[in-house]
């Protein structure tokens, strides 16, 4: 280097390029949805606290449901949705240089896939992914309709208080028909009670299955429009895992529960 000592230095050495991206957090911009017209639009709102180093990028990515099944992407927090159910929008801060976001498969890939390739979930990618996100419940016109009008549905106001009953109904609440809400005891002993949604006031028949496909307990009745809460008597029937089977006009619904003794 022009001086008197003999000695050696690789003066170029091994280039390294030391990042802290962050997702940053996102919240929804209303978390309850309705279906109108077929759709829904959903918005996130991120608070301003992402952190993009230089080269890298930032991607919205729209999940549904509790398992994160990729559904779109883009470079805004905007989705339009047409099916109800649990959705999420994700922030993803990333070096296109190191991660291929064609690896995605819609309907098929998940965040947890996503994440665990990337240092925060094990792997081996410097990017960072808000896995949290922000909740959206998108329900049909049928439940929607009961919003606020039947104090009997308790509806959550923030995720905080999601249930998986509550994600249930949110995937399950087509525009119309019948949708089972909630049965409870479970276990059951003497009466199970059967929470459900009629939007016509067809008959309903209802019925009690074994796992071996036998009928152990069945009633037909005439139904009502609206909320419904039917207890049935099941003292009678053997201890045992069984299917509850209700109809009404076209749709079917069913759950499984347990008699204990």
């Amino acid at each position: 280097g022009g001086g008197s000592v003999c000695a050696s230095l690789d003066v170029a050495g091994a280039q390294f390029n030391v990042a802290t991206p962050s997702a940053g957090t996102i919240a929804p911009d209303q978390f309850i949805n309705c279906l109108q017209g077929g759709s829904a639009q959903l918005t996130g709102n991120p608070a301003g606290n992402a952190s993009v180093p230089a080269g890298y990028q930032t991607v919205y990515v729209l999940t549904r449901g509790t398992g994160l099944v990729i559904q779109q992407a883009g470079p805004t927090p905007n989705f339009t949705v047409t099916q109800p159910g649990l959705y999420r929008i994700h922030t993803l801060v990333y070096d296109p240089a190191t991660l291929n976001l064609g690896i995605v498969v819609p309907g098929v890939t998940t965040g947890f896939d996503v994440n665990s390739l990337l240092v925060q979930g094990g792997g081996s990618i410097c990017a960072s992914l808000d896995v949290q996100g922000a909740p959206f419940l998108v329900f049909g016109s049928f439940i929607c309709n009961f919003f606020g009008i039947n104090n009997s549905i308790v509806l959550p106001s923030t995720a905080d208080d999601l249930t998986d009953e509550i994600v249930r109904l949110a995937e399950t609440s087509n525009e119309g028909g019948l949708i089972i809400d909630n049965m409870f005891p479970v276990p059951a002993s003497d009466e199970l009670n059967v929470r459900y949604f009629t939007s016509t006031s067809e008959n309903t028949t209802l019925r009690i299955i074994s796992l071996d496909g036998k009928t152990v307990y069945s009633e037909r009745f005439a139904d009502q429009e609206g909320l419904v809460t039917r207890t049935i008597a099941i003292s009678s029937i053997p201890a045992g895992t069984y299917l509850l089977r209700m109809e009404n006009g076209q749709q079917v619904q069913t759950g499984k529960f347990e008699i204990i003794r």
